[in-house]
Formats: C-alpha cells, sequence, structure tokens
C-alpha cells in the first residue's frame, strides 16, 4: 500500500517542489529526478504484480461519509493489469520529463511547464490505481485541467488557446456521465470500491437497466477521454501543443484513461449487450474515419493524431469482443511506439522549424538516429512482422474471428464481431498507406524546406533509443502466457499474420509507387491520388462545422438571449426599485431638513386639511 501510494505523491512532491525552483536548472533537476524516483518505485511496486501475482489493496484513514451515501476511502489496488500501465505511465513520463530539458532549452516557461507535466504523472497514477471511483475521478478530473494548460503552453497562439479549450469543453462534457455514473452505482451497491462493484456484477446483484444505464454513461466519458466518435475531432486540435506532451498525454497515458476505464470495468459491459453493443459501433466508425482523415492531412503530427484515434479504436474494439488481454497488449504497444513516433516528430521539428511536410522531406541523411527509430515506429505503427504492433494486432483481429462463431462465448453478437473484423482489416491497410506516405514524406527524396537540418541534441536522442526497444519487443507480452493477471495469452493466428502481412507488405509498395520522386528527385505526395475525395478528408468531413452550427451557435446565442433577459428583465425591476427607493429617500430627506419652521407649517397645514376632510364627511 505504501508503494501504490508512493507512485502518487511522488510526483506530486515533485511538481509542489519545482514551483519553489528559482532558476530553470533548478527545475530540470527536480522534474527529472522526480520522474526518476517515481520510476525506481514503480518498477519496484509494479514488477512483481505482472503475471499470476495476487493483487495487493488497502485504503488510508478512516472511512467517512454519512447516513444516506456511501463511505468514501482513499483505496489503491494493484493487479497485474494496473502494473502494465503504471510502468507505461512512469516510463514515457521519465522519458518525456528527460527530452523537454533540451526540447525546451530556450522556453521562458519551462519551469511552469515541468510542474505541470509531474502533476499531470500523478492523476494518471491515481486513476490506475484507484480502488475507489471517487478517487478515480479526482485523478481523471486532474488529468482534464493539467492536458488543457499543456496543450495550451504556447498560449500566445490562437491555435494553441482554441486547441485547449476545444478539449477542455469536449472532454468536460463527457466527464458527466463518469460523475453520475459513480453516484448511480453507489446508491446501486453501497459502495464507492470499484472491487465492490464488480464482485456485485458478478453476483448478478445490479439490475440490468441500471448495468445499462452505467455502462452507457462510463462509455461516455471513456469515449470523450479516449478522442472516440462523436468527440474525437478535440485531438487533433490539441497538436499546437508541445511535441513531448503529444507523446506523454495523446499516445501513452491521458488518451488511454478511456480504454483503461472500460477495461477496468469490463464485466459491466459485459453483462449489459445494448453497452457491448455501443462500444463496438463506436469503435468501428471511429477506426475507419480517423484512418482515412490520416490519409490527406499536411501536417506530421496531424497525422499521428488521428492514427492515435484511430488506434484506440483498435482497443474498444478487442474490448467489445471480450479480450481484455488484447486491448491492453495493444494499448502498451501503442504507447510506446507512438510515444516514440511523436518524440521523432519533436525532433524533426526542432531540426526543420515546422511539422509541416512541405518543409520535409530527404531527412534520413541529416537525422540518421531520428530516421532508424522512426522507421521502427513507422513499421510497428501498421503492424509489420516482426514488431510490437504486429503481435497486438493480429491479437485484436484474431479475438473478432473468433466471435464470430455463433458458439463464441464472448459478449459481441457474431454479426458485431463480423463488422469489426472487416472494419479491422480495412483500417489495417489504410494506416499502411498512411504511415508509408508520411515516413517517405519525411525522410524520402530530397529536402523542400529552406532551414538547414540537423540532428536533435543527445537529450532527445536517447529517449528515442530507449522507446526503439519496447517498439520491437512489446508484443511479445500478448502471446506471453498468464502476463495479464492470468488471464490466458492471445494465440497468434496463423492465418491473420500470413494475410494481414501479405495486405500490408502489398498497400506498402502500391504507396511507395504512388510516391515516386519527380525529376529533381522530390518525393510526389501520394495524397495526391486522392483526387476529388481529398479535400473532403483533408476537412475531415466537415464535423467541426456542423458542431459549431448545431452546438456553437445555439449555444452562444441562448447566451446572449439569457444575457439580454438578465438586463432588460432581471435588471429592469433592480433598477427600478433602486430607483424608487431613491425616490423615497429624497422625500423623506426634504421632510426632515432641520427647519422648525416647515414643520410647524406641515403640521398646521395637516391639520386644516384634516378638519376639511373630517366636515366634508359630516
Amino acid at each position: 500500500m505504501i508503494g501504490l501510494t508512493l507512485t502518487i505523491a511522488l510526483p506530486l512532491l515533485a511538481s509542489l517542489v519545482g514551483l519553489a525552483a528559482v532558476e530553470r536548472i533548478q527545475a530540470a533537476w527536480v522534474a527529472v529526478g522526480g520522474a526518476a524516483l517515481t520510476w525506481v518505485v514503480t518498477a519496484v511496486v509494479a514488477l512483481p504484480r505482472l503475471g499470476e501475482a495476487d493483487p495487493v489493496s488497502g485504503s488510508w484513514g478512516h472511512a467517512w461519509g454519512n447516513l444516506d451515501a456511501p463511505a468514501l476511502t482513499f483505496a489503491l489496488r494493484g493487479d497485474a493489469m494496473s502494473a502494465a500501465l503504471l510502468l507505461l505511465a512512469a516510463t514515457v513520463a521519465l522519458l518525456v520529463q528527460i527530452y523537454s530539458v533540451a526540447y525546451l532549452a530556450d522556453d521562458p516557461r519551462y519551469r511552469a511547464y515541468a510542474m505541470i507535466v509531474s502533476l499531470f504523472s500523478a492523476s494518471m497514477h491515481a486513476v490506475v490505481v484507484a480502488d475507489d471511483l471517487f478517487v478515480l475521478l479526482i485523478g481523471w478530473e486532474l488529468m482534464g485541467v493539467c492536458s488543457y494548460l499543456l496543450i495550451g503552453h504556447y498560449w500566445e497562439r490562437s491555435d494553441a488557446r482554441d486547441g485547449a479549450a476545444k478539449a477542455f469543453l469536449m472532454t468536460r462534457f463527457a466527464d458527466v456521465g463518469l460523475l453520475v455514473a459513480i453516484i448511480v452505482l453507489g446508491q446501486a451497491v453501497d459502495s464507492y470500491r470499484i472491487s465492490d462493484v464488480l464482485d456485485a456484477v458478478a453476483a448478478g446483484e445490479i439490475g440490468d437497466a441500471t448495468t445499462t444505464t452505467v455502462a452507457l454513461l462510463m462509455l461516455l466519458a471513456a469515449v470523450g477521454k479516449s478522442a472516440q466518435f462523436p468527440l474525437h475531432s478535440w485531438l487533433p486540435d490539441a497538436m499546437p501543443g508541445p511535441s513531448p506532451i503529444s507523446a506523454l498525454i495523446h499516445s501513452a497515458t491521458m488518451v488511454a484513461a478511456g480504454v483503461y476505464l472500460v477495461a477496468r470495468m469490463h464485466p459491466l459491459f459485459v453483462a449489459s449487450e445494448t453497452a457491448t453493443v455501443a462500444l463496438g459501433l463506436v469503435a468501428v466508425v471511429t477506426m475507419l474515419i480517423a484512418a482515412a482523415f490520416a490519409l490527406a492531412q499536411d501536417d506530421l503530427k496531424r497525422v499521428l493524431a488521428w492514427s492515435t484515434v484511430s488506434q484506440l479504436a483498435y482497443m474498444f474494439a478487442a474490448l467489445s469482443v471480450g479480450s481484455v488481454v488484447a486491448a491492453i497488449g495493444h494499448l502498451l504497444a501503442h504507447g510506446a511506439f507512438k510515444a516514440l513516433l511523436f518524440l521523432a516528430a519533436g525532433s524533426v521539428a526542432h531540426a526543420v522549424g515546422s511539422t509541416a511536410f512541405a518543409d520535409m522531406g530527404g531527412l534520413r541523411r541529416a537525422m540518421p538516429w531520428t530516421f532508424a527509430t522512426a522507421t521502427l515506429g513507422f513499421a510497428a505503427l501498421p503492424g509489420l512482422l516482426p514488431l510490437s504492433g504486429f503481435f497486438t494486432k493480429d491479437a485484436i483481429v484474431g479475438a473478432a474471428y473468433d466471435a464470430t462463431h455463433a458458439d463464441a462465448p464472448g459478449p459481441a453478437p457474431s454479426w458485431l464481431a463480423w463488422l469489426i473484423l472487416g472494419a479491422a482489416l480495412v483500417t489495417a491497410a489504410l494506416t499502411a498507406a498512411y504511415a508509408t506516405r508520411a515516413w517517405r514524406l519525411v525522410f524520402g527524396g530530397q529536402r523542400r524546406g529552406t532551414e538547414t537540418a540537423h540532428e536533435a541534441p543527445a537529450l532527445m536522442r536517447w529517449p528515442l533509443v530507449v522507446l526503439s526497444v519496447p517498439t520491437v519487443l512489446m508484443g511479445l507480452a500478448v502471446v506471453w502466457p498468464g502476463w495479464l493477471g492470468g488471464a490466458e495469452a492471445e494465440p497468434v493466428h496463423s492465418w491473420v499474420a500470413v494475410s494481414s502481412t501479405l495486405i500490408l507488405v502489398a498497400i506498402v509498395g502500391l504507396t511507395w509507387l504512388l510516391g515516386r520522386t519527380d525529376e529533381h528527385g522530390v518525393t510526389i505526395d501520394p495524397a495526391t491520388r486522392l483526387g476529388p475525395v481529398r479535400p473532403l478528408l483533408a476537412r475531415e468531413f466537415g464535423v467541426d462545422a456542423a458542431y459549431d452550427r448545431l452546438v456553437v451557435r445555439p449555444t452562444m446565442g441562448a447566451s446572449v438571449l439569457t444575457l439580454a433577459a438578465d438586463r432588460d428583465v432581471v435588471d429592469a425591476y433592480v433598477r427600478g426599485a433602486t430607483t424608487g427607493a431613491l425616490g423615497a429617500s429624497r422625500l423623506l430627506r426634504w421632510a426632515q431638513n432641520r427647519n422648525v419652521q416647515t414643520y410647524v407649517t406641515v403640521a398646521v397645514v395637516g391639520f386644516a386639511l384634516a378638519a376639511v376632510l373630517a366636515g366634508v364627511s359630516a
């Protein structure tokens, strides 16, 4: 229990100590040192929990509450799933802190940046090890606040401000679902402990209607946090933030929290066919449209952002067909190779001053370390053998195929499994196409930009090298027996491996041919072959424009009406009452002017008037 608490307390302490740092070098030592110490403690705590070891759990302090609501406790739990996620989050956070020292070497706001990254790391760890739903919610919400601050780090840029506000509003809207779900579960189970909730689900103590309602509310929260359809558009617009932040919160931690929530509460989703079907349909739509959007982007980080959205949908698809092992395995592998790709994009931007494809090309010679490591990441992304993405995607496709059988024990109906299987194969082909296109536009052909490219500093190179190791080896965990708490390993499906490899190789070759070089050695963008479809994909089907018409403008119109009603109706009564009170006070003031003659005159006139009225009435 102490070890689990330290995984939260150490980065939190680093963020607080960082506030007291005066010099930039002091902030860097605190940030990197705190992340390194957190990684050591996390390794000590998490490594023994991997495999079939018994989970550890406990709580600090006394439960507190009242007679009408379940008690709240600071309860933590460490099992194989949370241990694996802790290791991923702590590793990426440490590498990002090291990378950021060089990447933000001239940034005047580095101290605040490093402090917020440490706080974000503490929040993610709280979500991962929480055994109380309100502890999870606190970490969940703190991640959202930190992401808003980090995305808007370059607040002087309008796109950074807009992206931060969009991410905050979309995810906060979805987070309402988690809050309501927690309240409903607490009333239904009389406990906010996750372990108690899952025990109640297993015992059938929660009604079907309550189960479906809670699962759908949690799905809403997961959809928002993991940028799934229809709340998917915030993630690509968050790319104006620093590249190491994209590696941290948009590949390995925050966006993975939605997948982790569904995986942690998976028995709840399995108990509701409605929630399972909704989860699968969201995954199918998201993986296809996000992969298609990535084909037409002109910015490297935006391609990687849409790729992240699509890959997260793979994980949701695995959960919808009942394979937690495949989902978490792909989450871990994706966290490694996508963090690698985002950091590589940061190195490229550091070298050429831009993430636009128009300023790249021919970087393989000028940036050999970045080229070699990014090549591994781009190869792992579509799942080429023998890299990690191959094993994890094979596990997901194989799990979907197994679920197509009528007698499959999984929660998904066979028609949904067939739909997921087809979408996964098509998405894999699209992924191979946009990954090949991006790799060639960045590193192939001749230079298109005017800046002289150079290799990144050592502090930015070595995190890429470190992330290359899990990019190559992480997929083996999925086929390792019992690596996730005694759960059976996903077998390698030979037909999936062979067919998918052939398809991917064919798509890679075709994309390579379509992206041939012209007479000057400059690579021709394969996306030009999309013809009139490309502008539609580049506009991302106009979803943001539709949101603007259907949500933003009506909301602003309603706010204008509310302001007018408040000003012209409510305030009118207030102003009228004020004016009346002031007028009455002036009359009283005139009557009380300290002039005795006036008082006598008023009294005489009053008596005379009273006498006249009395005579008239008589």
